[in-house]
């Protein structure tokens, strides 16, 4: 009996040691999308500021239609 014990025991760590390393696993995955998410975020920013930046730039030196 006191086998088994020892046998559910270390059934349960094993599971536990594996649990806790998946959980590390997903949380640096989750912790480098984050990082990415930010990175594209602010290229995502820049893009669209030069984009109005250079619409504003083009609608400055448009002449009115009436010339």
């Amino acid at each position: 009996m006191e086998n088994d014990y020892d046998k559910r025991i270390n059934e349960l760590e094993a599971k536990n040691t594996f649990q806790e390393d998946a959980i590390e696993r997903l949380s640096d995955e989750v912790r480098r999308q984050q990082q990415e998410i930010i990175s594209l975020k602010e290229k995502l920013l820049t893009v669209i500021n030069s984009l109005e930046k250079n619409n504003l730039s083009q609608e400055d030196k448009e002449k009115p239609p009436h010339y």
